[in-house]
């Protein structure tokens, strides 16, 4: 369960009424994670979950046998995970933690039960979704096109 008061502080939340933060506080979890801790890891099955971070910061990163890609750096109020949440596939990188963390865990269950019970919150959820890969998607292609490759190099 997490304090109503702690989701009003997140920009995860601002659309959200206080009774949909309400349902929200019921079914999520807030949990304490030490500094270099591996929240999950790339091509990792079964933890659909995604995170907010509350305090602390976390880094995404996708490693390979000799190096490791840095990805982001998410910082108290963003987020991450979401695309294993939306549609179980083995995860694309790896988070961990870069000093201690609170985390905000939303589970895939709960978004799921939510497409049943609360379909108003899932509207506003979709919206937030899609809004932050959209815009992780054009950060991506500049990145790419910087560099000759991704749409934006066309």
């Amino acid at each position: 369960m997490v304090d109503i008061s702690v989701l009003k502080k997140q920009p995860f939340f601002k659309t959200f009424s206080d009774a949909e933060l309400k349902v929200f506080s019921e079914r999520l979890l807030l949990d304490d994670y030490v500094a270099q801790f591996t929240v999950f890891n790339e091509n990792q099955i079964g933890d659909d979950s995604m995170y907010i971070v509350v305090e602390g910061a976390v880094k995404i990163v996708k490693k390979n046998k000799t190096e490791e890609t840095f990805i982001a750096n998410l910082q108290a109020g963003e987020w991450f995970g979401e695309m294993s949440m939306l549609y179980p596939a083995p995860r694309s990188a790896s988070a961990v933690t870069i000093k201690p963390c609170k985390l905000i865990r939303f589970t895939d269950r709960d978004y799921n039960d939510f497409k049943k019970t609360q379909p108003s919150i899932v509207m506003k959820l979709n919206e937030i979704f899609i809004k932050t890969l959209v815009a992780r998607l054009r950060d991506a292609d500049k990145k790419l096109a910087k560099d000759g490759y991704g749409i934006g190099a066309l």
